[in-house]
């Protein structure tokens, strides 16, 4: 008899982490149960064998109140986890959680020897779509861009909303050549996109860094330089006008 019911040794702690007038209830029907049911069967009376029955539902009432309880947690956690590392207008990763799995992805490369590239992207002259159409309508541009650049590259790439009209594009297990053409690819398809708004055709275009990425290097360089390429490129393609007059 003493055999026929066990649970796991951490239910207990489980217990110990959820709600409190549930965990009462299931440590006491588990207690009684254990006095009860280190007897011989055959010396329970009725009404202690019934006891054990309401003890047994009692206890199952409690587990199930604390599995929801877990659950609505782990939901909880989840949610509050993807708002951390996501970009609330666009849906892709903020700088953050683009952070954190740049980290993971330069940890796999050290680990199997795999390459990438970085691409940097800045949208040029975005401020005027601001003035001219409203911040909706540079809001609806920022979103065509993270929608035009997944649909642009593999699963297993990355796209990032780094603040401001600055994305980032993690081309990961590509060597430097592929990658390139691939980066090329992006820089054309988002310098002859237009948005329409409002039937207006609002022109995207944008100055792209590329930088390739390999097993030794670290996160913040590898952004660094892509940075530094990108507003190299800006400058180029605007006949060398000052940065500053770019914002």
């Amino acid at each position: 008899m003493g055999n026929l019911l066990s649970f796991p040794v951490n239910a207990w702690d489980l217990a110990r982490d959820t709600d409190a007038t549930s965990n009462e209830s299931l440590l006491s029907a588990l207690a009684f149960l254990r006095d009860c049911l280190e007897n011989d069967a055959h010396t329970l009376d009725h009404k202690t064998l019934a006891r054990c029955k309401d003890a047994t539902e009692s206890a199952l009432g409690a587990a199930l109140a604390t599995d929801r309880t877990l659950r609505h947690q782990a939901l909880r956690i989840d949610e509050m986890e993807r708002l951390a590392y996501t970009d609330d207008l666009t849906g892709a990763y903020n700088r953050r959680g683009f952070q954190q799995e740049f980290r993971r992805v330069l940890a796999a490369a050290a680990r199997y020897g795999e390459t990438g590239v970085l691409v940097y992207v800045d949208l040029d002259g975005f401020k005027p779509i601001n003035d001219t159409y409203g911040h909706a309508a540079g809001d609806h541009v920022l979103r065509e861009v993270v929608r035009t650049l997944n649909e642009n590259v593999r699963p297993n790439d990355l796209v990032a909303r780094l603040g401001g009209d600055e994305f980032a594009v993690l081309l990961t297990r590509t060597d430097w050549q592929n990658g390139l053409e691939r980066a090329e690819v992006l820089k054309h398809i988002l310098n002859t996109k237009y948005v329409n708004w409002n039937g207006k055709h609002i022109a995207v275009r944008a100055s792209l860094g590329f930088q390739r990425f390999g097993p030794d290097d670290q996160h913040d360089h590898l952004l660094s330089q892509a940075d530094s390429a990108m507003y190299e490129a800006k400058r180029v393609r605007t006949g060398g006008t000052p940065l500053k007059e770019l914002q």
